[in-house]
């Protein structure tokens, strides 16, 4: 994809065009406050942008519509947009494919929106169907490369080209640096489309065993809930004679089976008469008595432990202090000759009988250390031990409590009823009704569903080692490789500070590394300085990156958009435009050698890259003037002067867009 021509209509219908040069080196030159770096923003908002971002001025209160034409292979196409009012957004856009001249104002008329636009921009480059799903644990959403993201290579404005704490255009904004990071594998080519398929299926197969995972652990829940209800159904029944005295079911499913058994049973185990109310509860309270003295015994047992570990520990700081003072012994040598001295004070050692003892107190006390932590390990698992125990005491207490309120709660309802009831009948239709209300999973869906978990899990085993992070990092370092050569070929011919042993990005921290004896130079951290480096760095990853992008054909538009690269070499209190005859010698000739590697580089690629730069420069050189496409001095602008002088040209008469939008996050 390159550039043909950036048109504005004012709202009278004029048009102002400005023609680019596909395949070329195309210069602006110009003063300051021309306008020049409002193009970039302009162009943004073409290719999807919601807002061109222009400052309050000319720009804002002469243009209605903003054009494009541009072209990928033999396509050709035209983007209009109307100009939104000042910090306003706006989705609405025209779109005409096979459009090769400059429609006028009248045939302007929204019939698409950006995200049509981003859709078609990005199937016309060859944007396949992707997906960057982030590592297991990490919070962020899984994220597809679009035409948007293909921007980051194309363009580096006012703040961005000399900038060394940046090397990608937005780099800086909100998420960008993470969307970067996350979609710079697919366009370098290290992820194919088969791995950002089967990225795709992982993140599924995980969503599907967290499903899993969440059914089963609700069908344990309910077991466990309804264990407690259950077992005071079953007290009644056993009350009321459904049940033999003796029923006792082991877990959830035995309990649900005992209950169904008793709606399907015709002839009671026993007779109410028989059964002895008394006795049953009694015997849940004996129980209860046994469980709460065990609760008491576990936690006494806990607190000892955890009394015991304290007591060790500060004996074991106790020792290692006592310990510290005795190992400045270490400073005496083990030999006791006659020719010892103190490391100190240097005076002769003779009292070995001093030296031995100290030595001999070190020894007990690193041993009693030892011996003191070695209790540790058994401490811990005794206390582990001795708390499963106690929430199974625990869980035991509340089935126990469930089970005697049940037989109150029983014996309140009979005893209001006046025994009008069938005591049986009573028992059998509060069952019907619990197992009416309760879904307990089978022991055979429990036992599916584990399968199934395990089932996925080893699908996802597979597809993980298919997909090792490591293989991904090792394609993209072999990748970036190549692109580090070629960076390092035109940093050398500059030459750029640092560039001897070879210069490359860091696709995670984003930025250009040099490889130096003394280690790697990241320009991020300042280990590259001058201005020359920072602007050299920044066009040599540019050119090198597009240069791999045409080799390898990726899917990134063949065109690199420069706001002043000469801005470097400029003071920043500077009060007028910007004249090369400010620079000293030096300054000027580093511009010159940055603009004829962009000249080379685009000669060298016969026709394949198109790069536009906005600037003060301007060279006598003919290569040069030949690059030049306009000239913006003596009142020369990108508004031409009679737009915003001419009377009838006011702010009221621009047509306002008709659908306005809040921002949507820009790329």
């Amino acid at each position: 994809m390159q550039l043909d021509a950036l048109i504005l209509y004012n709202a009278a219908g004029d048009i102002r065009q400005i023609r680019f040069r596909p395949g070329r080196l195309n210069i602006i030159s110009g003063e300051s406050g021309t306008g020049k770096s409002s193009i970039i923003g302009i162009l943004r908002f073409l290719l999807g942008g919601d807002s061109p971002h222009v400052p309050l001025g000319p720009i804002q209160d002469t243009v209605s519509w903003y054009g494009l034409l541009a072209h990928v292979g033999k396509t050709q196409f035209f983007i209009g947009r109307p100009a939104p009012a000042h910090g306003i957004t706006t989705s609405q856009v025209m779109l005409s494919i096979g459009e090769s001249a400059v429609p006028e104002l009248a045939a302007l008329e929204p019939n698409a929106n950006t995200t049509d636009v981003v859709d078609y921009l990005g199937g016309l480059i060859g944007i396949e169907e992707n997906l960057h799903v982030p590592a297991e644990g990490r919070t962020r959403r899984a994220l597809a490369a679009n035409f948007r993201h293909s921007l980051y290579y194309c363009f580096q404005g006012q703040g961005e080209v000399a900038n060394p704490d940046l090397l990608f255009h937005h780099q800086n904004r909100d998420f960008q640096k993470q969307a970067i990071r996350d979609t710079f594998p697919y366009f370098l080519g290290a992820q194919s489309p088969d791995a950002l398929r089967k990225r795709e299926q992982l993140s599924e197969l995980r969503r599907d065993i967290r499903r899993q995972q969440a059914r089963l652990a609700e069908a344990h829940r309910a077991r466990e809930l309804g264990v407690g209800r259950a077992a005071g159904l079953i007290a009644d029944a056993r009350a009321s004679g459904l049940l033999p005295v003796d029923a006792t079911p082991g877990n959830a499913g035995e309990a649900i089976a005992l209950l169904s058994a008793v709606l399907h049973t015709e002839q009671p185990a026993a007779h109410a008469d028989e059964v002895d109310r008394d006795a049953e509860t009694e015997s849940f309270i004996a129980r209860r008595v046994e469980l709460r003295d065990a609760l008491r015994d576990i936690n006494d047992k806990l607190r000892g432990l955890d009394e015991f570990a304290r007591v060790g520990n500060e004996y074991s700081a106790e020792l290692d202090e006592h310990r510290v003072r005795l190992a400045s012994i270490g400073l005496i040598p083990d030999a006791m000759d006659a020719g010892a001295t103190c490391p100190v004070c240097q005076t002769a050692l003779t009292d070995t009988a001093t030296h031995d003892a100290i030595g001999h107190s070190l020894g007990r006390v690193a041993r009693r250390i030892e011996l003191s932590q070695r209790d540790q390990p058994r401490i811990t698992a005794a206390r582990s031990e001795l708390i499963q125990t106690r929430d199974e005491v625990r869980a035991d207490l509340t089935d126990i409590n469930t089970a005697l309120d049940e037989l109150a709660h029983t014996d309140d309802i009979r005893a209001a009823a006046g025994r009008t009831w069938d005591q049986q009948s009573f028992v059998r239709g509060r069952i019907a009704q619990h197992l009416d209300t309760t879904t307990v999973e089978s022991d055979g869906t429990i036992a599916d569903l584990e399968r199934a978990i395990e089932a996925l899990g080893d699908k996802a085993t597979q597809l993980t080692e298919e997909l090792d992070p490591d293989a991904l990092r090792s394609a993209m370092d072999s990748l970036l490789s190549i692109v580090g050569r070629r960076m390092t070929a035109l940093a050398q011919a500059l030459p750029l500070e640092h560039s001897d042993h070879g210069v490359r990005i860091d696709p995670y921290r984003l930025t250009v590394v040099a490889d130096t004896l003394q280690g790697p130079a990241y320009m991020d951290a300042g280990a590259i300085g001058s201005g020359m480096s920072w602007v050299g760095y920044h066009l040599t990853a540019y050119l090198a990156l597009q240069d791999y992008f045409i080799d390898a054909n990726r899917p990134v538009p063949r065109f690199i958009v420069l706001d002043q690269p000469s801005q470097a070499f400029f003071p920043r209190d500077r009060h007028s435009g910007g004249d090369l005859a400010e620079l000293s010698d030096t300054d000027r000739d580093n511009t010159r050698k940055l603009y004829r590697m962009m000249f080379d580089a685009v000669t060298q690629l016969d026709g394949q890259l198109q790069i536009i730069a906005f600037d003060h420069a301007d060279f006598a050189d003919e290569w040069f003037q030949e690059s030049i496409i306009e000239t913006w001095r003596d009142g020369i602008a990108l508004i031409p002067r009679d737009w915003y002088t001419t009377e009838h040209v006011t702010q009221s008469a621009l047509p306002a867009p008709t659908e306005v939008r809040t921002s949507e996050e820009e790329v």
